[in-house]
């Protein structure tokens, strides 16, 4: 007889509840949980796809060793084996600790995925294999997509993490730019893949909704208002906004009266950009842009929110900043229907460490950020012979190969790389470059609980995932890994017999007595909703009443936290950081001196390319067959002008050139595209040698960032650019492939 179990989808900061039908091991159905406290049955695709993932033939089991045809060099020839755990966590630690005692810690370096944040055993094991490793050289996929909110954070309020959520449920006007929520259900905004529900609530109170974007995305529908804008022209948009604001005395600081420090250096910096400028290089009327500053700051609350389309950019650290400075300059800063904060359970932000330009990066001189170097120069410092040359790898929880700024300088560097470890849970674009490939459980065989996502959330709430299934790979999660890694790592880069002595005993009381579990009491126990030791607090929140409570445990509105929660040391927000605004003549060089017209005016590249995420899969759900049958999402939308001046037609096959590659891909011509922009999807390309993934590999699309050049990236957060690279597009075929499209790319929504 089949029975139900209840968790949260770990497939992004959505966090939708799910209900799963299972019948021994065998999963009959994935729904979503209509008790669920926070997505009250909404799910998306994905979540459907996680019934594969635990079933898939090509997710490993056992750790896969490379054996090398020539030991000197690897090979896409070389055989694989399977091997016992002792034997695999004794080489990969061994070599590790023979590698940093030959030369020198920085030799061995970390990278960690974006999935490493919906992992609660990885994301707990973060810091302290970092501080084991004793490296510098640490990098993470945060430098690919969203590095620049967190700069922002950092610099204007005291920590990396101090996230700003859009109060959506409370709101009278939403401002979006570079997000699209209806896809990616509620990106930095987790409120259970309904967002576009909120959008027509806003609406529906007599709100109103504004988008700004190159092409007009799936969430354009439930907007009142949509604007064309070009690449990379965010930043101008809001100071053109800004000084709107200022021009006409709209600016007001609410409540954080007092709390504020710069607001004089804002309003004199803004003044060098004209409104006429602005609106010839964005592509947005003049008009439009004033009338959207005095809706903005006349409404009763208001909210500018932007998610990873415009980090992604040139400028995005500028444009990032600005967008806090308009919330804050209306006062609409932890405020209701603005930006809020939220009080998670466990306050996981003393976890983290927030620091800027301590050092830098060995060959390029890169600032490092909260302990971490952009991915952008992880190449290079592979690459480049010298003292602290990185010659090993600790991966795990990304793709980098097909994530990361042009995919094939990836390559290059990994294979070069004398050693890596890879823990993961496929042989994939990425991790078949590693030595030895450390493969966790699968989703349903370990516990869950979203430490970092809930500094996402537009309620406070709290839910623990127990697993589900308990099978011979069950033993090793993310956690059991890193401990067993870890530990053996430290004891044999021990040269001194009693400190190997002590660390061999620290690891033994790790392994029997510390627990995710644990961990996660603890913090629950002692944050802000827990009981603490007082056995007389009933209401307190602790680990086994989450158990009890399986469909989560609502916590209350976000309320006010500042000027409290600031971490910076006056406790005042900066409205002007230096670093920041020191980068603002970069931009007026780049739009408003000629920079950009010169550029235009010598390249052959006269279009560019921005990516897109797709209902299915969002980029990382490949190895589900349900989720990528039918025609490949990997499509380059063009707009009408811009196919007819390049003799493309309909199912035509294109050809696609950057500076750094080139790709074939099937065109769509549609009108919801800018004139002078073409988009596509990113992370497809599953057409590389020697790697494990018949199903991903069986509808392989391309990669767009064999397009993107890891040379260029902005300047302030030296997070990478992939939207917006210069390309040139020519037809190449006619009648390329027309299957009809997967029937869940149109649906509405996905309920029980």
């Amino acid at each position: 007889m089949s029975k139900l179990h209840y968790r949260t989808c770990h497939l992004c900061e959505t966090m939708c509840g799910i209900e799963v039908e299972y019948e021994g091991e065998q999963i009959l159905a994935i729904r979503g949980d209509k008790n669920d406290v926070l997505s009250k049955g909404n799910i998306c695709p994905k979540a459907t796809g996680l019934q594969d993932i635990h079933n898939c033939p090509d997710r490993l089991r056992k750790p896969l060793k490379r054996v090398r045809k020539n030991p000197a060099e690897k090979s896409h020839d070389d055989d694989w084996v399977e091997v016992e755990w002792d034997e695999a966590l004794d080489y990969a630690a061994g070599e590790l600790a023979r590698i940093q005692n030959q030369h020198g810690m920085d030799s061995v370096a970390s990278y960690a995925g974006r999935s490493t944040a919906h992992n609660m055993g990885a994301l707990l094991a973060t810091q302290p294999m970092r501080d084991i490793l004793g490296s510098r050289n640490i990098y993470t996929g945060s430098t690919v997509d969203q590095m620049p909110h967190n700069f922002v954070w950092y610099q204007m309020f005291g920590h990396q993490f101090l996230c700003t959520i859009p109060d959506i449920n409370r709101t009278d006007y939403y401002l979006m730019l570079g997000t699209n929520p209806k896809i990616s259900n509620g990106a930095q905004m987790a409120t259970g893949a309904n967002t576009y529900k909120k959008l027509n609530e806003i609406r529906a109170r007599g709100g109103k909704c504004v988008l700004l974007d190159p092409r007009r995305t799936e969430s354009a529908q439930y907007m009142d208002e949509h604007h064309f804008i070009k690449p990379h022209t965010d930043a101008l948009f809001l100071i053109g906004v800004i000084k709107t604001i200022f021009a006409k005395g709209l600016d007001k600081a609410g409540r954080m009266e007092g709390h504020v420090k710069g607001w004089g250096h804002v309003k004199q910096a803004v003044q060098d950009f004209e409104l006429d400028d602005i609106s010839r290089e964005t592509g947005i009327a003049k008009d439009d842009i004033e009338r959207i500053a005095v809706e903005f700051a006349s409404a009763k609350t208001a909210v500018c929110y932007g998610r990873t389309g415009i980090s992604m950019v040139n400028f995005a650290g500028l444009t990032q900043w600005l967008m806090q400075v308009l919330n804050i300059i209306t006062g609409n800063m932890d405020e209701v229907g603005g930006m809020t904060f939220p009080q998670p359970a466990i306050d996981s932000l003393d976890l983290s460490r927030s620091s800027w330009d301590r050092y830098r990066s060995r060959v390029s001189g890169r600032p490092e950020f909260s302990d971490e170097f952009p991915l952008v120069v992880l190449g290079e410092e592979i690459l480049t012979p010298g003292e602290g040359q990185i010659r090993a790898l600790l991966g795990f929880c990304g793709n980098m190969v097909l994530s990361m700024a042009d995919g094939n300088h990836s390559e290059k560097a990994l294979n070069a790389l004398e050693f890596y470890v890879a823990v993961d849970m496929y042989r994939n674009e990425t991790t078949r470059f590693a030595d030895i490939i450390l493969p966790p459980c699968g989703p349903f065989e370990k516990s869950h609980y979203d430490y970092f996502y809930h500094l996402y959330d537009t309620i406070n709430w709290a839910k623990f995932s127990p697993k589900l299934f308990d099978t011979p790979e069950s033993k090793w999660t993310d956690w059991e890994i890193f401990t067993e890694l870890l530990g053996r790592f430290a004891t044999k880069r021990a040269k001194n017999p009693i400190k190997k002595a002590l660390i061999s005993l620290a690891h033994k009381f790790v392994r029997y007595f510390i627990s995710p579990e644990l961990v996660t009491d603890l913090g629950l126990r002692f944050g802000r909703y827990g009981k603490g030791l007082n056995p007389f607090n009933k209401d307190g929140l602790t680990l086994k009443k989450l158990k009890e409570n399986p469909h989560g445990i609502y916590l209350g509105e976000h309320s006010y936290t500042f000027p409290e929660g600031l971490r910076t040391e006056d406790k005042k927000i900066d409205l002007a950081p230096r670093v920041i605004v020191d980068d603002l003549p970069r931009l007026k060089a780049q739009f408003i001196e000629g920079g950009a017209a010169r550029e235009r005016a010598n390249s052959e590249f006269d279009l560019k390319i921005i990516s897109r995420l797709t209902n299915r899969t969002l980029g990382w759900m490949h190895h589900s067959r349900r989720l990528i049958k039918g025609k490949n999402p990997c499509e380059l939308l063009i707009h009408p002008d811009d196919a007819r001046a390049r003799g493309i037609e309909a199912d035509c096959l294109v050809k696609v050139t950057s500076n750094a590659g080139q790709i074939e891909i099937p065109v769509l011509i549609s009108e919801d595209m800018m004139p002078g922009v073409v988009c596509m999807p990113s992370h497809w390309g599953h057409n590389r040698e020697n790697t494990q993934q018949s199903i991903a590999n069986g509808n392989p699309g391309v990669s767009m960032n064999d397009l993107t050049d890891v040379t260029v990236f902005d300047e302030l957060t030296g997070n990478a650019i992939v939207n917006g690279v210069p390309v040139k597009v020519e037809a190449i075929a006619r009648g390329a492939d027309s299957d009809e499209r997967h029937a869940d790319e149109s649906v509405e929504e996905f309920v029980a």
